[in-house]
């Protein structure tokens, strides 16, 4: 990656993608920060990942060609109204919004090239999986582009744009799900009597190893379950109580719930 890259809103999102390409290798002078409120949240990037402010949106769009949305979904209107009079065909502009579709960033940018990425937050340590959908206006040099941008921070994958708000609450929100599960099993760690660091690197190692096994492998999740489930064990008696309890129902609606959220922040 060469292109200068342009974030506009400075929040976790921003920081985590930029966290990702600063230890890919991208060099800060090429990664540009501009924010309509938050000129401390700025400046903190700038402190900690060598960064460059960038005063406003106009500096922002003359700097840079690739041009990163990560507003709040509620200010792309404002955002979107400074923005467009700024853009020209040289820039591609990339939306990390949840719910928010490319026909609607078109609406105001007519035919510059719009692409929907959903990365999760461990591209902060180049361990995110990223999804992908395409603008009308995108051409294969720009998918090469935003490919690029997101493979330096994890796994990338090209979807239907019609699949992103089920990609929002799978692998977007999936984070917060497994960080849930994370604290439940430090909680009954702490219950048995285990002290809080060597519950929490228990918990972390057992959910990191877990799925090294399955990346690393291929193998079946459940195929694995199986294999560790011996019949009137103690794994299987854990089973018995979550789903009893019903866990894997829960996690389910979960998702489905999530999707129908993205739908609802899309439909504003």
């Amino acid at each position: 990656m060469d292109a200068t890259i342009g974030f506009i809103g400075a929040g976790n999102t921003t920081e985590a993608l930029i966290r990702g390409l600063r230890a890919a290798g991208v060099d800060g002078s090429r990664i540009h920060v501009t924010t309509r409120s938050r000129v401390q949240r700025v400046e903190q990037l700038r402190a900690a990942l060598r960064i460059v402010p960038a005063k406003d949106k106009a500096a922002l769009a003359e700097a840079a060609t690739i041009l990163i949305l990560a507003v709040k979904p509620q200010d792309l209107k404002d955002a979107m109204g400074q923005l467009a009079p700024l853009v020209t065909p040289r820039h591609l502009v990339i939306t990390v919004l949840a719910g928010v579709r490319c026909a609607t960033l078109e609406g105001y940018l007519n035919a510059t090239p719009v692409v929907r990425a959903m990365p999760n937050l461990p591209m902060a340590v180049r361990a995110s999986s990223t999804a992908l959908a395409y603008g009308r206006s995108v051409t294969d040099e720009h998918r090469t582009t935003a490919r690029a941008l997101f493979d330096l921070v994890g796994q990338t994958i090209d979807v239907d744009e019609e699949l992103m708000d089920a990609v929002t609450a799978l692998s977007g929100s999936g984070p917060a799900y497994v960080y849930l599960l994370m604290e439940a099993l430090i909680d009954a760690a702490l219950q048995v009597g285990f002290s809080l660091d060597t519950a929490k690197d228990m918990a972390v190692q057992t959910i990191y190893g877990t799925a090294k096994l399955v990346k690393e492998t291929g193998a079946d999740p459940g195929d694995l379950r199986r294999r560790v489930t011996s019949p009137g064990g103690t794994t299987a008696a854990a089973l018995a109580v979550l789903e009893e309890r019903g866990f894997r129902a829960a996690l389910i609606d979960a998702v489905l719930r999530a999707t129908e959220r993205a739908r609802e922040l899309g439909n504003r």
